[in-house]
């Protein structure tokens, strides 16, 4: 620490204790990733005028390099990184202390004054001195290595690296933090680090076809050769694992599976008793709580990250390598690692910041920039982005958004420097009013039928045309061409077609004619003629318009965005801000496209750490993605505790009761409208007082429309009112075919909207008129006063609920993993992203459904938890499996048991119990080794499971 008398420093090093209290401070990581303060310009400034040196303008230059996006499996991750910065595997020589240093009488050192500024905070405080003193190479090498150990490894190789040769040399020291460094490398798929770890797994006989690969190979094979860099006391660190809750477990496991695995004395290998811990874990909390165990006996928090990092990468290898392992495993530590370095600052803040977030705080935008933001849900974009406007007065942004409703509370949380607008009322004041006088919602294929050319009428070649113009209008293209035509339809036979050139060609004769009349600006009583919302938007783009009058733009749900509104955001001459979640694209139905993918970019950043749940919730999430996305980043959440099985205290309850404990709380989110009618009706039923809240607003729920098509239904002479609905009255006509002719109208016109409402009055049928008034009393305009919010994933995007209960009308996986061979299947990819979108729509409980548990089987997570044998046996008898079909029992010598843990489903339970050796071997393969040796586990018969399959998949394996 230094010390000033008169002017003077002098320093002395730091002993241990001292060290690892430094290590658990994080005040100093911005000032060592950024030591030196770098002036930008405004972008139509010259940027290399300022005050730093030709140096810091160099380096400025550096860490301004842009990012450019390439597939995965081909892009360099490390480029401009040669290999003398990983190092080898030779140890190096630590530089001796300076005697000087370290000889100064104690009572003299206690009696000056710390200067804290003199090293950005990281050696105390002071209340005197307010101007900097010295810098921060003036830090021991061994203080500031293990500050830096404590970075994010992106950090190190990307910036900290880039800051001098001294701090480079530190970071590419082969015993800096090895296991870390090659984590982050073999993460990013680099070549010399995926040969170094394929060639660990060979040569540790880590294979797919290995039955004991889990237990031996890994545990003992390898983990327990563990050589840490520092300083570690065995029995100091078996001595801490003892207090971990599942160490009997791991103990018992080591002594009766692995006889022979050396120990020390008084007990196992800790370091393979430390790795079976981490395959033996429950969830984040319990490898939480290991590192806490380790803090008292491991010398630095880089020694519990290397470990943790070394296991991780092992775990990672064997899922890459299709080893049958729960990606749980990887996913828990990953989740701990983050959290150990990707914690905000200790700063005292009104919003504290991420480093992911602190990221793209720290980029200054220029006119030429096309930064991109992948932010998963819950992970702070908006305040992000508060906070990017807030820090930069001077400049003039321009948010983006497309309801009205977001860009309003936009502007609420903006600073004043910010205009808050959807691209619609940009659209409807610079083109749309001339239109005024002939506006209305959208193109209808009905309306289209009566002025198509004879012999091209219908409603089958209108809807065509229909598709067409909404295509063509949401496109980027000065002319409506065949690209805009689909390329299949359902023919008035209700057979798919697929129409030839000349008949693409007679579609965009007729689409073109039809745009032609609706952009006259002459007033007309022919619907088909009449202006759209999209209709004014496609004119103002084509219309080149300039918004030079802002220096930056923030282009918020960017992943919603059409090809119109990127044409008009991508040529305005100034810096573009697109911000989204790939996964949450649930609108391609309307003529979105994934922008986050098509557009090109000069930066990329990912905000991946949520604030919206915790580490369960976060998990379903990520295995979704993970599991029916192929997606390689992961999603995490916070700190606080959250529940997915269900089994929260009355969780499930009120649906039950109708009433609920709390209001404005639990959540029931569905796929579709039709669901959402069925839970209100359920609901009211048994609790005709409860109280609703439809998201989105009742009134644009339907009901009148559901009203109206019954009414339809009666016999006219039974009517008991008039039809309000303008276009469901025409096909009062007796030509139009009165309500079934309605209803082959929505079937030819594929209308989906309209055909779950014909469904919701065929199910209830005499009950409507009852059913619509009463949902209208029970209904709350304002969430926060109702017992239960329902609503469709589509109206729920963007908000959050305490409990979320999704329902069962989603995408479905329709059995585990372990009997889905016999099964296949394809689902679009918008499918996945709405499951993804109702599940991270929870704060702090999920009630998942079957369907969302066979998904994670095929991650390998079957929530199969160990337990010691002995706690299972009742009066010395081992209870029999929990399989329904199996007839057999645990094995009672075994050390160890598997038990099921239980679920609660919106429809059905699962109750869980322990599971026999084959059942476990059947579900979970080489990981059922941790029970017994493989060649008793394989004799063992198998039972085949009854399997109860959604009736359309049971229809076809009926058939077929």
């Amino acid at each position: 620490m230094e010390s000033s008398t008169k002017g003077k420093a002098k320093r002395r090093h730091l002993n241990s204790v001292e060290c690892a209290e430094m290590s658990r401070r994080l005040e100093g990581s911005k000032p060592l990733t950024q030591p030196h303060h770098v002036s930008y310009m405004h972008s139509t400034s010259d940027s290399n005028k300022g005050d730093d040196g030709d140096d810091v303008k160099a380096l400025a230059q550096v860490l301004d390099t842009p990012i450019k996006e390439e597939p995965e499996d081909e892009v360099d991750y490390l480029e401009g990184l040669t290999t003398d910065m990983f190092g080898d595997d030779e140890d190096f020589e630590r530089c001796a202390s300076d005697p000087a240093c370290m000889n100064h009488p104690k009572e003299e050192e206690e009696e000056v004054e710390a200067l804290p500024d003199a090293h950005y905070g990281l050696l105390g405080s002071s209340r005197v001195l307010t101007q900097p003193q010295g810098h921060v190479d003036d830090l021991p090498e061994e203080v500031l290595s293990m500050v830096l150990s404590l970075l994010p490894t992106e950090d190190l190789y990307c910036h900290v690296s880039l800051v001098c040769h001294r701090w480079r040399n530190i970071v590419t020291q082969p015993l800096f933090v090895p296991w870390k460094k090659l984590y982050y490398r073999y993460t990013k798929k680099e070549r010399e680090a995926v040969k170094k770890i394929n060639g660990i797994l060979e040569t540790h006989r880590i294979k797919k076809n290995d039955p004991e690969c889990v237990l031996l190979s890994v545990c003992c094979r390898f983990m327990a050769q563990y050589k840490p860099i520092q300083r570690v006391k065995p029995d100091a660190v078996l001595q801490s694992l003892r207090r971990h809750r599942l160490f009997p477990q791991a103990e018992a496991c080591i002594k009766n599976r692995l006889p022979k695995l050396g120990g020390i004395e008084g007990g196992p290998n800790p370091w393979a008793a430390m790795a079976l811990l981490l395959v033996l874990c429950d969830g984040v909390g319990d490898v939480l709580d290991l590192v806490a165990h380790l803090r008292g006996c491991l010398p630095s928090a880089s020694a519990i990250t290397e470990y943790l990092s070394a296991m991780a990468t092992m775990l990672l290898a064997m899922r890459r390598n299709n080893i049958n392992i729960s990606n749980r495993w990887h996913y828990n530590i990953f989740y701990v690692l983050h959290l150990l370095e990707n914690a905000p600052t200790a700063l005292q803040t009104l919003i504290q910041m991420t480093h992911e977030q602190q990221k793209i705080l720290n980029h200054e935008i220029q006119r030429h920039h096309v930064m991109k933001i992948i932010a998963f849900a819950g992970t702070g974009k908006t305040s992000t982005l508060v906070r990017y406007a807030q820090q930069r007065p001077h400049l003039r942004f321009l948010y983006m958004a497309f309801n009205k409703s977001v860009a309003n509370q936009a502007q609420r949380w903006f600073p004043a420097n910010v205009d808050c607008k959807t691209v619609h009322s940009m659209a409807f004041r610079a083109v749309g009013k001339r239109s005024l006088k002939k506006l209305s919602g959208n193109v209808k294929p009905f309306s289209l039928a009566w002025v198509l050319p004879e012999g091209r009428r219908g409603f089958v070649n209108a809807k065509v045309v229909t598709r067409t113009l909404n295509t063509y209008m949401s496109s980027a293209d000065t002319h409506v061409n065949t690209n805009h035509v689909p390329d299949s339809y359902t023919n008035t036979r209700g057979s798919v077609t697929t129409p030839d050139h000349q008949e693409k060609q007679m579609f965009v004769r007729d689409a073109q004619r039809i745009w032609d009349k609706m952009v006259a600006l002459e007033e007309t009583r022919e619907s088909a003629y009449h202006m759209t919302h999209d209709g004014y938007l496609k004119l103002w783009q084509l219309q080149r318009p300039c918004l030079d009058q802002y220096d930056v733009i923030f282009i918020d749900e960017a992943q919603d965005c059409t090809p119109a509104i990127m044409d008009i955001m991508l040529h305005q001459h100034c810096g573009k801000i697109l911000v989204g979640d790939p996964h949450q694209q649930i609108y391609t139905f309307r003529g979105a496209v994934n922008a986050l993918h098509l557009v090109e970019h000069t930066h990329l950043y990912y905000l991946t750490q949520s604030f919206r749940f915790g580490s369960e919730i976060a998990y379903i999430g990520a295995t979704i993605l993970q599991v029916c996305k192929k997606v390689k980043k992961i999603l995490v959440g916070g700190k606080q505790d959250g529940s997915v099985k269900g089994m929260a205290a009355d969780s499930l309850r009120p649906l039950t009761t109708g009433s609920s404990l709390g209001r404005g709380k639990l959540a029931v989110l569905s796929r579709c409208n039709v669901t959402v009618f069925d839970q209100a009706v359920k609901l009211t039923d048994v609790n005709p007082h409860c109280r609703l809240h439809i998201i989105g607003g009742v009134e644009n729920f339907g009901l009148n429309t559901i009203m109206d098509i019954w009414v339809l239904m009666q016999p006219e002479k039974n009517r008991p009112r008039g039809i309000k609905d303008l276009f469901i009255r025409r096909f009062t006509k007796e030509s139009l075919g009165g309500y079934m002719g309605l209803k082959m109208y929505a079937t030819k016109t594929e209308d989906r909207e309209l055909e779950g409402k014909f469904t919701v009055v065929e199910k209830y049928n005499s009950r409507i008129p009852d059913l619509v008034e009463r949902i209208y009393s029970c209904t709350e305009r304002e969430a926060q006063h109702a017992d239960f919010i329902l609503g469709t994933v589509h109206k729920s995007k963007g908000l959050e609920f305490d409990t979320v209960v999704v329902t069962d009308d989603f995408a479905k996986v329709p059995c585990a993993a372990h009997n889905l061979p016999r099964l296949s299947s394809e689902i679009p990819e918008d499918e996945w992203n709405l499951l993804y979108v109702a599940v991270t729509r929870a704060k702090s409980s999920l009630v998942i459904t079957k369907n969302i548990s066979n998904i994670l089987t095929l991650a390998g997570e079957y929530f199969l938890r160990t337990e010691l044998t002995g706690a299972q046996l009742t009066e010395g008898q081992p209870p029999r499996c929990a399989v329904r079909e199996c007839q057999y029992h645990i094995t009672a010598d075994w050390p160890l048991a598997m038990r099921k843990l239980p679920f609660k489903y919106i429809e059905s339970s699962d109750d869980g119990g322990p599971m026999c050796g084959a059942c476990v071997l059947q579900r979970i393969g080489p990981t059922a080794s941790l029970l017994a040796p493989p060649e008793l586990l394989q004799v063992l018969p198998v039972t085949l499971e009854r399997l109860e399959l959604p009736i359309n998949y049971a229809l076809l394996m009926a058939i077929f």
